[in-house]
């Protein structure tokens, strides 16, 4: 049978990557015109532009956080099991 190899400091290097991504996409802001375009048609764009790069970021910054989540979760239930099965090879689990 295959070992199973899992690295608990890879887990935790992607959580804090993921993390970090998660608060870089929340912090991310487009800025508004200001009125510097004049042109209505380019003012609305712009606004049209803006929404869509909110509704991204905030899109990415979800995301994030829930492959970060994964990422957690899936180092806690390996050691968990691994300690189960350590147990149960010793006879006490």
């Amino acid at each position: 049978m295959a070992d199973l190899r899992v690295s608990y400091s890879t887990l935790d290097g992607v959580h804090h990557a993921l993390s970090k991504a998660a608060q870089t996409f929340a912090a991310s802001a487009v800025p508004r015109d200001g009125g510097a375009f004049g042109a209505e048609d380019v003012t609305q764009a712009f606004a049209t532009f803006r929404r869509s790069q909110e509704r991204a970021d905030e899109w990415l910054a979800n995301t994030s956080r829930t492959l970060a989540q994964y990422a957690r979760d899936t180092r806690s239930l390996v050691q968990d099991a691994d300690e189960l099965l350590a147990a149960t090879a010793r006879g006490t689990g």
